[in-house]
């Protein structure tokens, strides 16, 4: 069956130009991500190339053909850094004009006898743009997008679509612009890199839904003053990795920190000073605990970690670690003698199918006889020690309460960021 080479070019501009405009009108709409935004404005210049290079192809003028192919060689090459952007890094304006503009010079140079020889050159640089955006995809932050692989397979298969022009285009040269109308399987081709195109900007805007979301997991995660994990994280942490240490096993530790006369220190400097204070501490104890410990914040001045793997010793060593740490660097504040310091309870347990529950209520009766044999010390009861201190009111303030286990794919995430 025979493609009508008009058909095709005006179907692949006008799907080509409305998916530009829905991704530009998504991306100005929400302003959420500048990757939809940038991809949008790559397929309306790609849809502008396709109908300078048609237009001139008709009237067989060869450097408004160059023109336009060069519009669409630029429109891949904001593709690929629309992909850096997403995925973390720098947009280089000067990388994106190589391209086209290279085309350009060469195209005019006389080196590019014919049609078909300015074809393959456009060709080779549109599939380098899009091997290389597929390459920055797969490195995007190291996320679990589900849609991110998708996209970097349709990118790496839209840069061999390319590559194919070329021994096509050799079998069955063109030599002049003109001929694209009558030609047997530039229209095929047409066909199939709009086909692809359209999967991509469907897949673009599910990355980016997808980031938002996540984005906003994160958030409700997260204690926006320090940073740190929230204490509804640590918690959905904490059941996962009980979860998990039901089927690994392996030693387990909590550590329950509570900075001294927190209250005295906003009622001598006031609420904003007490914030650097508590930022102070949380960047100290993110230091100076392992990189497979996880932190936060319950609340005020209390924070918490817990520490897998950690056996009573390597636990209390940290938990003095983070103690001096915080008492050197809390000596003055902002030129201020502050002498903040922090109390702090430590438990450990070794058993298999221990609770991790009665593990931060031991910890926190700890920090009670940290509290009551004045403070800025380091206090660790073992699993014998439980007897001597009943859960009562008074007494542990931060045990958590009964855990309802959340769905397993929040704490898996929290999991997963946590430990990042």
């Amino acid at each position: 069956m025979h493609l009508d080479m008009l058909t095709i070019s005006a179907a692949s501009v006008t799907v080509t130009a409305v998916l530009g405009i829905v991704l530009v009108f998504t991306w100005a709409r929400e302003h959420e991500s500048v990757f939809v935004g940038w991809w949008g404005l790559a397929l309306l210049l790609q849809s502008a190339g396709v109908v300078v290079a048609g237009a001139a192809a008709f009237q067989n003028d060869a450097d408004l053909v160059t023109i336009g192919t060069a519009a669409m060689v630029l429109s891949d090459g904001i593709k690929w850094q629309s992909s850096r952007q997403f995925a973390g890094r720098s947009i280089n304006a000067a990388w994106t004009l190589v391209g086209p503009v290279g085309f350009l010079l060469i195209a005019h140079s006389g080196y590019l006898q014919n049609f078909d020889d300015r074809l393959f050159v456009a060709c080779t640089l549109s599939a380098i743009y899009n091997f290389a955006a597929a390459f920055e995809l797969s490195h995007a932050n190291g996320e679990r997008l589900a849609s991110r692989w998708p996209a970097v397979t349709l990118l790496i298969v839209s840069g061999f679509s390319f590559l194919s022009w070329l021994p096509l285009n050799l079998i069955k040269p063109m030599h002049e612009a003109f001929a694209v109308f009558t030609s047997s399987w530039f229209p095929t081709l047409i066909l199939l890199t709009l086909l692809l195109r359209i999967a991509l900007a469907f897949i673009v805007l599910s990355m980016a839904k997808e980031r938002q979301e996540l984005e906003q997991r994160v958030d409700a995660l997260t204690d926006p003053l320090t940073g740190l994990p929230n204490r509804r994280a640590l918690f959905e942490v904490a059941d996962a990795i009980g979860q998990e240490r039901g089927i690994l096993g392996g030693s387990i530790s909590v550590l329950i920190f509570d900075l001294d006369h927190f209250k005295q220190t906003n009622d001598r400097f006031g609420h904003a000073f007490g914030d650097g204070v508590l930022k102070l501490f949380a960047t100290k104890a993110a230091e100076h605990l392992n990189g497979h410990s996880i932190v936060a914040r319950l609340g005020g001045e209390e924070f918490a970690a817990i520490l897998p793997g950690a056996d009573p010793a390597s636990a209390v060593a940290s938990a003095e670690a983070v103690r001096r740490a915080f008492a050197k660097s809390a000596a003055f504040v902002d030129g201020l003698p502050l002498g903040a310091t922090v109390s702090v309870g430590a438990a450990s347990d070794l058993d298999l199918h221990s609770d991790l529950n009665a593990l931060f209520r031991r910890a926190d009766a700890a920090l009670y006889v940290a509290k009551r044999g004045g403070r800025d010390r380091v206090e660790f009861l073992a699993p014998e020690d439980d007897a001597m201190f009943e859960p009562t009111a008074g007494m542990i303030r931060n045990a958590p309460p009964a855990p309802v286990a959340p769905p397993k794919p929040v704490a898996v995430f929290a999991e997963a960021k946590l430990r990042a």
